[in-house]
């Protein structure tokens, strides 16, 4: 068993994960896509490599949450607390960041094509490397190239 209460390699995948205090978990590698998490305790957990494409994090708290190369592809993270998250390399194409929490978050080599990425609080984030392009929404007066964000735009045919 896990300390979630979940036999060792048994994927989680109810459509709504409620109420649960995974602080601190490991559940790297695991399946949540589209997986809606409620009012669930996230601080410290380990998910990275984790599937949660199409997951619902809106108003999580991640806080010192690892979630490096997480595939994150149109997740909704709207007001999650992000705060000292490590979100590097995740794929996070076309998630929804509206209003995040980023305060010492590293998003160093992060893909954010297509995202909405108008976050709260940005102070001492770290984006060198992170990936932008024309359909990124980013907030008024930030500058993608000042933070090492680098500009990607597929070739069209």
């Amino acid at each position: 068993m896990t300390r979630t209460g979940v036999p060792a390699g048994t994927a989680l995948r109810p459509l709504l994960i409620e109420g649960r205090d995974l602080h601190g978990a490991d559940l790297r590698g695991q399946d949540f896509a589209g997986v809606r998490f409620r009012n669930c305790e996230l601080r410290g957990t380990r998910l990275d490599w984790a599937n949660l494409v199409g997951s619902c994090l809106s108003h999580a708290r991640l806080m010192t949450a690892s979630l490096t190369y997480a595939h994150l592809r149109g997740a909704a993270l709207k007001g999650a607390n992000l705060r000292a998250a490590r979100l590097t390399h995740a794929n996070l194409m076309g998630a929804d960041m509206t209003g995040a929490n980023l305060w010492q978050a590293d998003l160093s080599g992060a893909n954010l094509c297509g995202a909405a990425c108008l976050w709260g609080d940005i102070r001492k984030a770290r984006f060198a490397g992170a990936l932008y392009d024309e359909a990124t929404r980013l907030p008024p007066g930030f500058h993608p190239g000042t933070e090492g964000m680098v500009r990607f735009d597929m070739p069209r045919a």
